[in-house]
């Protein structure tokens, strides 16, 4: 029979086969970006602009309607960031718009959620930053829809090359009263890496150059002493 600890080992192995099967990497100019493709989220599957990872989704929406109360939906996606070119990840800035519908006084509605990094060079430093948009005013009965915008971005330390990046979204609609309509939906979210130098790169000398260097040194030395005397 199989032990334990090999029965361990063997789903350990499958895990891991597993996860590796499902991950896809695209790549932009300087940088790649890698995710679970397996993971169906609202997000839909991202493509690359430049250095953007750009997300159009089709069902990322919550609805309240005459007086139900809050509704809200909520997705996350997580990538990894990686330099190409030894090019340095200056910073992240994350675009989101998409359209809403707000009728009566009691209707509310909001976007909410997170940018999050984390710098695998310094994996305990706290890169959050808060996505945030501004007011959202009331829309006429038969008025097409308004447009919103929400906003995001995280800055990192020279040399920063590699990072995990998780983008939690979150839409809440709500309504105290018949007659009310708080609707809203997301329809685009853009991520763009900004580098902004090349980082630097140190070579190692061979050891048949140091050996060089020693034996000149001496030859020097030996020269001088010749002189002197």
């Amino acid at each position: 029979m199989m032990s334990s600890f090999n029965k361990l080992l063997l789903t350990l192995a499958i895990v891991a086969c597993s996860a590796s099967s499902n991950a896809a990497t695209i790549y932009g100019d300087n940088f790649s970006f890698t995710f679970e493709d397996s993971l169906a989220t609202l997000f839909g599957t991202p493509a690359v602009s430049g250095d953007s990872l750009i997300f159009v989704p089709s069902a990322f929406s919550t609805l309240s309607l005459n007086g139900n109360g809050q509704a809200f939906t909520s997705s996350t996606f997580v990538v990894k960031i990686d330099s190409l070119n030894n090019k340095s990840i200056d910073a992240l800035a994350l675009t989101e718009t998409g359209d809403y519908l707000r009728e009566g006084a009691g209707a509310k509605l909001a976007v909410g959620g997170e940018l999050r990094a984390v710098d695998l060079a310094n994996p305990f430093a706290s890169n959050v930053s808060k996505i945030t948009t501004g007011p959202f005013a009331e829309t006429e009965f038969g008025d097409d829809t308004a447009n919103w915008v929400a906003n995001a971005a995280l800055a990192f330390s020279p040399d920063t090359t590699s990072i995990w990046v998780t983008i939690q979204n979150i839409l809440r609609a709500k309504t105290s009263a018949v007659g009310e309509l708080a609707f809203i939906e997301k329809k685009f979210v853009g991520l763009t890496v900004v580098a902004s130098q090349d980082v630097p790169v140190t070579v190692p000398l061979p050891q048949a150059v140091w050996m060089f260097g020693v034996g000149l040194f001496g030859l020097l030395s030996v020269s001088k002493r010749k002189k002197l005397l």
